[in-house]
């Protein structure tokens, strides 16, 4: 192997386990995993080339045999894709089941194969120690991480996948899915040119960066930022709310910083975003805060999920649970688009409310910051008390941040 080039299948999908065919790896999954008869699924597989070369996949999808007639149907059992030179993308494939489905447990038997036209290299390999093995994020599924500094994994040499798939519920009316496969490609080797930039200049600049990435920067950045971004999700923020959505994403931040192993996870991806978009590189905060406010928002997210889980005990929501209202969240602070107010508290202001201790100003007088937190909560109580679990947590985490 020349040259090791960054994981990326680590930020799209949980790869920690991941299988692997003629140097490329891979990972498929249903979604969802449980369907009506009549209905219809995904068969998502995610590919990431290890090849300096192009290669070409073919995905071939067997499914169960039923007599006398076939009740699952794709449009075509094999699916070809060409890979470029280290290239990792997204295959979706939908799978589709008659009203007459009976109820019960499937299989689904995914064989990927990779052909190779030409003389090639890894330029990837088949495990990975890891830099950020031993965190508190209950995910890293599109945080960058991965990509920007390591993540440990595994890959298997695997030539096939079995994927399990139910059957249950009263049948669903006719419908008329978009039966073609899509593919969508996430990296090619033309953003290693931006990565290395952005490396490049954390290497150089890491003394001169670190001292202008203070907390009070960060808070005071966050405050307006935050407010901005969820009134374009159609909810102007309460002082109170926006003092605790600010400890949150600040913490989120000094949690990497804090960390000289871990700095590069907040700032290779701020600064390959500033080269992606030319903007100014002389002050880091505003990079970290304003351009890359989503994928703080996901750290932000996975940390509070994960201090949840270690105070608790347990997960309160499952694990699906928790990526879909991160990726709720994200998208609306990304893209606008009404966000209800409860996923502004689950996890936020409930991350928030965690930290509160952790993330004080100089002068600020807790006490009277929980009591503006108190305020803008009560003016969301219709909006929040038929989620009574959240109600319980909120009481909990105010409680204990006002007990200190």
């Amino acid at each position: 192997m020349s040259t090791e080039y960054p994981d990326v299948l680590g930020d799209l999908v949980q790869a920690r386990e991941r299988s692997e065919v003629n140097g490329v790896h891979y990972v498929a999954a249903l979604r969802p995993s449980t369907i009506a008869p009549g209905d219809f699924t995904h068969l998502h597989i995610w590919l990431q080339s290890c090849w300096n070369v192009p290669v070409q996949v073919g995905i071939r999808v067997h499914l169960p045999v039923q007599q006398p007639t076939p009740v699952f149907s794709i449009i075509q059992e094999l699916t070809e894709v060409p890979l470029e030179a280290a290239e990792v993308g997204e295959v979706s494939i939908p799978i589709a089941c008659t009203a007459q489905t009976e109820p019960g447990d499937y299989s689904i038997t995914v064989r990927p194969g990779v052909k190779i036209e030409e003389r090639g290299q890894y330029i990837r390999s088949k495990e990975h120690a890891g830099e950020m093995d031993a965190t508190l994020l209950r995910f890293t599924t599109g945080t960058s991480l991965s990509l920007a500094v390591g993540l440990g994994y595994v890959a298997h040499t695997q030539p096939e996948a079995i994927l399990p798939l139910r059957i249950e519920g009263p049948p669903q009316p006719g419908q008329s899915p978009d039966m073609i496969p899509t593919y969508c490609s996430h990296w090619t080797v033309d953003e290693l040119t931006l990565w290395g930039k952005a490396r490049q200049l954390v290497n150089d600049r890491r003394l001169y960066l670190l001292p202008q990435i203070s907390r009070h920067a960060l808070y005071l950045a966050f405050l307006d930022e935050g407010r901005a971004r969820f009134k374009d999700a159609g909810l102007s923020l309460h002082l109170g709310e926006a003092v605790f959505l600010a400890k949150i994403m600040t913490r989120a931040v000094e949690y990497f910083m804090q960390n000289p192993g871990w700095q590069d996870a907040i700032l290779i991806p701020a600064y390959t975003l500033a080269y992606r978009h030319n903007l100014e590189t002389g002050d880091p905060v505003p990079l970290i805060v304003r351009a890359d406010y989503a994928r703080i928002a996901r750290l932000a997210s996975s940390l509070t999920f994960g201090m949840l889980r270690q105070q608790v005990g347990h997960d309160i929501w499952t694990l699906e649970e928790q990526l879909a209202v991160t990726d709720l969240v994200a998208d609306r602070v990304e893209q606008g688009g009404m966000l209800p107010a409860e996923f502004l508290y689950l996890p936020l202001l409930l991350g928030g409310l965690m930290v509160a201790s952790q993330v004080q100003m100089p002068g600020e007088d807790l006490a009277q910051s929980l009591d503006l937190f108190a305020k803008g909560r009560q003016e969301r109580a219709a909006y929040l008390d038929h989620n009574q679990e959240l109600v319980a947590l909120l009481d909990r985490m105010e409680q204990r941040a006002r007990s200190g």
